[in-house]
């Protein structure tokens, strides 16, 4: 197979990869958005249950987007990232911090956060 051909099919493969992880990604977020549907005010659930260094926040059930936990220098600090965006507010010191910033974000300032455990995370 010549290099051209070779190099056209190494790229559709990947194309192909990122479809994958990207459905796989958006099924996971419809998935957690539907366990805070029903929940009032500012709530956050793990994206995958079982790991919670990216949660997805959501204020009265509407997706506000996801917050994530970034480990460098003196520890742990939560990043938030509004939905439909790549920009991001923090670093904070806690999930419920960077899920308020994402609330005052969205003009729905909030206090109390309820951080759901979904089913995996028990």
């Amino acid at each position: 197979m010549p290099i051209f051909e070779e190099t056209v099919a190494a790229e559709a493969i990947r194309e192909a990869e990122r479809t994958v992880i990207n459905a796989k990604w958006h099924w996971y977020e419809e998935q957690a958005l539907a366990e805070l549907a029903a929940r009032p005010g500012l709530t956050c659930t793990p994206l995958i249950p079982g790991h919670p260094v990216i949660q997805v926040v959501a204020y009265d059930g509407r997706l506000l987007g996801r917050v994530r936990r970034r480990t460098a220098g003196r520890g742990a600090r939560w990043v938030a990232v509004p939905a439909a965006t790549a920009h991001e507010i923090g670093p904070c010191r806690s999930v419920r911090a960077a899920a308020r910033a994402l609330a005052r974000e969205a003009g729905r300032p909030h206090r109390g956060v309820t951080v759901h455990m979904r089913a995996g995370d028990r």
